[in-house]
């Protein structure tokens, strides 16, 4: 058996030596397969942040188009409100003029009250005046 003794010397410090290296590689590996989870799991993360930022983007635009649609509807409905302002103010004298005609109103009272030509008057009387039906 003393023979084997040095041979056992030697093999026995390289038996330890390889499971160390073994244990060590284990280890790495074993690291290795959860970092691999790891970025598979942050992978998957950042795929669903890139689905949420591309929905949220289709979204964006959508409200864009509808904001823009609403922005040019409210400055035709602008428009044409100032357009009926401008003729109501134009036309409210003949309005006014037109309903003191029909309640018995005539000539002078138009053009005192309403500050009407007499010719204007004159017409609103007969356009719209009582007419004797004798």
């Amino acid at each position: 058996m003393s023979d084997l003794q040095p041979e056992l010397l030697i093999a026995l410090p390289a038996l330890l030596l390889a499971i160390v290296a073994w244990l060590a590689v284990a280890g790495v590996n074993k690291r290795f397969a959860a970092l691999h989870k790891r970025n598979d799991e942050l992978a998957e993360q950042l795929e669903l942040v890139r689905q949420s930022i591309s929905g949220l983007t289709a979204g964006a635009v959508g409200m864009d188009r509808r904001v823009h649609e609403l922005e040019k509807r409210e400055k035709a409905l602008s428009e044409r409100q100032e357009s009926f302002e401008i003729q109501q103010a134009d036309e409210q004298p003949y309005g006014q003029a037109i309903r003191l005609v029909q309640q018995g109103a005539g000539v002078a009272r138009l053009v005192g009250e309403l500050d009407l030509a007499e010719s204007e008057a004159e017409l609103i009387v007969r356009l719209h005046g009582h007419r004797d039906s004798a």
